[in-house]
This record gives structure tokens, sequence and C-alpha cells, in this order.
């Protein structure tokens, strides 16, 4: 996130870079001792964030005109492409109306769709007016939630795994956090699958634009149903049983599918995320 007083901070990382992956936004920042403002903690530092990360991929295209960045990656986001209604099938055409988001208070959804705008916008420009490279490759990678076996720094060994994020929502899910299914469907993608996705653009040149990251939707009366067969400690909750029970939401995956990323199922998914838990204790 930007800081006025680390301006320019990450120009002389990147200097012996020829591409950038961008993956840092704020989320669910934890505030001690002040109300939650979006505008303050999610919103204006994300946006002043990626501004600053593009700011010092211009200034490494002017310093080394022979060594510049030639690719940006973007961790984007399904917040980014959830049209309002929702179509039959969802695809990368598919765009977020950021002001309704804004009015319902959806701070980090505004964000992820203003971001992921402002880099493609950004490259266009820059492009017509010279100052990247004419081959420059911007790719955003879209997830839905992504949960998994994180990388967890030990120090001497007795150090634990503090959940958060979105492996934090996992874990009150399976310690009680869903009583009842909801009338709604969700969908994942392993941490390993998503991260295999960013590395594809920086080695294949035919790579960019946007690309969905995730496995098929399920109802959550099959998610929670899935993780009582998984994890049978977890307390006990209600399936859904009206009659207006939702189709779950479809996408179209063709792009995904074509960077060669074999993506595990939603069974799996959920697996990888419980064995982990299971394994911390």
């Amino acid at each position: 996130m930007a800081d006025p007083s680390l301006r320019d901070r990450y120009v002389d990382p990147i200097s012996d870079c020829d591409a950038v992956i961008h993956a840092a936004s704020p989320l669910s920042p934890k505030l001690s001792g002040r109300e939650f403002d979006g505008f303050r903690d999610v919103l204006n530092p994300g946006m002043e964030g990626t501004r600053e990360v593009l700011d010092a991929i211009l200034e490494k295209c002017r310093r080394h005109p022979s060594n510049p960045i030639r690719c940006l990656v973007l961790t984007s986001s399904m917040s980014a492409a959830a049209p309002i209604p929702e179509p039959s099938v969802k695809g990368e055409s598919h765009w977020s109306d950021d002001e309704r988001q804004l009015a319902r208070k959806n701070f980090y959804g505004c964000l992820k769709t203003r971001q992921e705008r402002l880099c493609h916008e950004w490259t266009a420009s820059r492009k017509e007016t010279g100052e990247i490279p004419s081959d420059f490759r911007f790719a955003a990678i879209c997830p839905t939630m992504i949960i998994g076996p994180p990388i967890v720094d030990r120090g001497d060994g007795s150090a634990k795994y503090t959940p958060s994020g979105t492996m934090g929502s996992f874990y009150k899910w399976l310690t009680g956090g869903r009583p009842a299914a909801p009338n709604d469907s969700m969908s994942f993608i392993d941490v390993r699958d998503c991260a295999a996705m960013h590395v594809v653009p920086l080695e294949r040149d035919d790579v960019q634009g946007r690309y969905f990251s995730l496995v098929e939707s399920w109802h959550w009366n099959d998610i929670l149903t899935t993780l009582k067969e998984l994890y049978p400690k977890i307390p006990e909750f209600e399936l859904y049983d009206g009659e207006d029970k939702v189709t779950p939401t479809k996408f179209d995956l063709g792009r995904m599918h074509s960077l060669g990323v074999e993506v595990k199922g939603v069974r799996d998914v959920l697996r990888g995320a419980v064995d982990f838990f299971t394994e911390e204790g």
C-alpha cells in the first residue's frame, strides 16, 4: 500500500526484473482503537498502492530502456466479474459495476474492479505513448475464494499458525461458523493452483488479458455435506430445503484451461484445507 514517505521504494527492487506480480491488496485490515473506514482502510490505499507499482514500472522502463518490464500480472478477483443480474454463464467479458459495489459498501469488491480496470487502461495508454514496450503484456488472474496449505514460517519450530484471511473464514466454518446452509453457491481455488496460474504469463508470450481462477461452483448444501464427510467433528448444521433452491453459478473456463494448469476439484480443494488444519491440531 502507498506511503508517501516511501515513494519510489519499488523502483530499485525491480531494476533487474523484466516482470512484476502485483498480488497485495487490503482485504480485512485488523484495526485497533479505531472504527473501520472503507475508504481509508481498503479502497484508497489499495488504489494508491497499485498506482505506485505502475509508476515504478514506468520509471524502470525509463531508466533501463534496453531491459524494461515486459509483463505485469495482477491478482484481481471474481469480485471484479460479478455483474447484476448474473448471466446464465459467466465469462471474462463480464464486469462488476464499481459504483453499485461502492453503494453497497463492498469496498473490497469496488477496489478489485477499479484496480483491474486501471491496469488495463494504463497498459493501453502507455503502449500508445511509447512509455512501455509495444510487446508489454498485462494479465489479470481472477480467483474466487483461495484456500489450501499456507506457507508457515515456524522459526525455531514453536510458532503456531494463526488462521487469517480466507483460511480464517474456512476455519470458522469447521468450528461452527455455518449453522445453516445459505441458499447460495460458492466456488474455490486451491492456493497452489492459483499461484501456478500467476507464473504462466511470465513463461508464455501469448498470455495476456483476464483469466478466471476457480473450479466449479457448488451449492452450500453440497459444500457443508462434503465438509462433514472430510471433517466429522464439524458442528451440526441445517441444510437448505426450500423449493427455490438456487442453481450454482456456471462459468466459461476455456481461457483458464488454456493456461495449462491442472486444477484440483472442489472436494480435493476442501480436503487440502481440512488436512492442513487437522495436521496443525
